[in-house]
């Protein structure tokens, strides 16, 4: 059935506008016989000239189309993906291309067009935004190549299908390695934690003290300024970093387009990054009513890859999270104190008690951070003019709502936890310049 759709020639405006033009005459057929006779003409006329195009139009399945795309595509960004299509055929191709992306996929655009030269070659490209982590597929891709006369076109479906691994968003991965190659320090739109000391990681240019060790003197910066410059590094501590990751019913609210899990996780993947690059051992839990993944703490390129891949595989659930079974998990497993990064969110007054009950005997031992994401709607709805009693009542909510994660936040920090409650587009740099400070700290 698909074979014989494909074969089905698809008219071009053109072949319809020459149709319209052997309609006229036959329209007037009433006046004069000489009218019908010219309207077959043109019609017979019509029809040919639309076979020939057909007949001359090469089959798009014999064209060579490749897809280009990122191994790891990233959540909620923009990804490219390019189609180099070979023509083999000896004569220019005029075509109208589609990718058969994965449903969840936003794809701009659609439809690409290309015109190709006899045995040449064109590379198009669109941008697809994922909305969801896992794996998908490409399918195939869809071409319709136009006829010489611009009357018909011919669709065909060339074998392309391919798997399309989501991950979490690796575009702030891919800007530290660049800072680091350059020599520069990360910042991400703000300035980055420090502590100057004897350590073996570049930090900085400063003018020569007098108590600085002579052999922190770089000779070709002094050369170029005209006065002894010193080298600074940072000193670096190593330690062990916990990642728990809320894949509870609160965490599925969206905001801007994602899921806050889904922010939570792009967070997790870049201070799984940066704390693997500072030597520090990292570990991930991931829980709801129960555990659901866990990865030991360990250090290396190995522990980040594997932390990468338990990430894309972590999804929201419908059920309210336990903080306390997972801390107790935790709790018999992780050994030596460490810096627990708890994501998760805070609705009812009832989650707020069972985060700060957890919290508190977990932060008996170690250091716990806590980060959360501020919803601005409800912000905007707690202190909107109501205009209407359902307005109103959204209000009051909205207001208890605002007040119960205060006074929860407020708890947490009383027992030594410390607390991130920041908009979704500041959670990695907050996240990330809290993680620096603390370790610089060496809390």
């Amino acid at each position: 059935m698909e074979r014989a759709l494909r074969l089905i020639p698809i008219p071009r405006p053109r072949l319809l506008a020459l149709a319209l033009v052997a309609a006229l005459p036959l329209a007037l057929g009433e006046i004069s016989v000489g009218f019908v006779w010219l309207g077959a003409l043109l019609g017979v006329l019509a029809l040919a000239l639309a076979v020939l195009d057909v007949v001359v139009t090469p089959d798009p399945a014999r064209l060579d189309v490749r897809r280009l795309a990122e191994p790891q595509l990233s959540l909620g960004v923009p990804n490219r993906v390019a189609l180099r299509i070979r023509n083999p055929f000896a004569r220019r191709l005029r075509l109208t291309v589609r990718d058969e992306a994965e449903p969840s996929f936003d794809v701009d655009p659609r439809r690409l067009e290309a015109e190709i030269p006899s045995e040449g070659e064109a590379e198009l490209s669109y941008v697809a935004r994922p909305r969801h982590r896992g794996t998908f597929r490409f399918g195939d891709v869809h071409v319709r190549v136009r006829g010489p006369l611009d009357l018909v076109e011919r669709q065909g479906r060339v074998g392309a299908a391919a798997p399309a691994n989501v991950y979490p968003d690796l575009r702030e991965i891919r800007r530290y390695e660049v800072s680091l190659r350059r020599g520069l320090a990360y910042d991400a739109g703000q300035r980055r934690a420090r502590l100057p000391g004897a350590g073996s990681v570049f930090e900085r240019l400063r003018e020569y003290q007098p108590d600085d060790d002579p052999r922190s003197i770089s000779w070709t910066a002094t050369a170029r300024h005209g006065r002894p410059i010193s080298v600074e590094y940072e000193t670096e501590r190593q330690q062990r970093v916990l990642i728990l990751l809320d894949a509870g019913r609160m965490m599925s609210s969206t905001v801007g387009g994602l899921t806050k899990l889904d922010h939570a996780v792009n967070t997790a993947l870049m201070l799984a990054y940066v704390a693997t690059a500072k030597g520090d051992e990292v570990g991930l839990l991931g829980f709801a009513d129960d555990v659901r993944s866990y990865l030991v703490p360990r250090r290396g390129r190995q522990q980040f890859l594997r932390i990468t891949e338990e990430l894309r595989r972590i999804e929201v659930t419908t059920t309210e999270p336990d903080h306390l079974r997972a801390f107790e998990f935790l709790r018999a497993r992780k050994g030596r104190r460490a810096l627990v990064v708890l994501f998760t969110d805070l609705v009812s007054d009832d989650a707020s008690r069972a985060l700060v009950s957890a919290v508190t005997r977990l932060a008996a031992n170690d250091l716990v951070l806590c980060c959360l994401l501020a919803d601005p709607h409800l912000g905007e709805v707690a202190t909107r003019v109501p205009d209407s009693t359902a307005a109103l009542y959204e209000r009051i909510v909205a207001q208890e709502v605002l007040a119960a994660r205060a006074k929860a936040l407020a708890t947490l920090r009383q027992r030594g936890a410390h607390v991130i409650d920041v908009p979704a587009e500041r959670l990695t740099v907050a996240t990330i310049q809290r993680y620096l400070e603390l370790k610089r700290r060496s809390l």
